[in-house]
């Protein structure tokens, strides 16, 4: 399943849950954003920042803070128990997850000089394989000019998943 992956900046969760609610816009379409395709934010980001902090592995500051649906997930051990509704939100979509503040400023710290680079070292992602370079450097300039601008205006970045 390849999700389109939507990162975006917002001033803060209820920002974000005001758009999903109404449902009329995408938050895409609602705030300044970055629009992609299969960058998962708990699989294929956390590769190009830990190029971003100097290599090694990615590390995970732990689970995406989710942002939409909200409420707990069926799967949840306090959800009450009951037969899985396949048109639940949850099993549906769209899902929000709000990315670590270290996240943003590490995107933030993206340089034009290392961009090459950058590619280079987040191409080597498997799930990243297929992608052209010329796309990769394209993505991780427009999410560090989201970063610096969300960091400047005090603002959290957010990914939007969909099917």
């Amino acid at each position: 399943m390849d999700l389109r992956t939507d990162y975006f900046r917002a001033a803060d969760e209820a920002a974000v849950q005001r758009v999903m609610r109404h449902g009329q816009q995408q938050p895409a379409e609602a705030f300044e954003s970055v629009q992609t395709r299969g960058v998962d934010p708990t699989v294929s980001l956390p590769h190009l920042v830990a190029a971003l902090q100097g290599g090694g592995s990615p590390v995970k500051d732990g689970p995406d803070r989710s942002v939409w649906p909200t409420g707990l997930p069926p799967w949840h051990p306090e959800a009450p128990a009951a037969a899985v509704d396949l048109e639940d939100p949850w099993m549906t979509g769209p899902w929000v997850v709000e990315l670590s503040d270290e996240t943003r400023d590490a995107l933030a710290g993206v340089q034009r000089k290392r961009l090459p680079q950058l590619t280079s070292q987040w191409n080597r992602t498997d799930e990243l394989k297929g992608v052209e370079r010329i796309e990769l450097m394209r993505l991780i300039h427009q999410l560090g000019v989201l970063a610096r601008r969300a960091q400047k205006d005090g603002q959290h970045l957010y990914c939007a998943l969909t099917e």
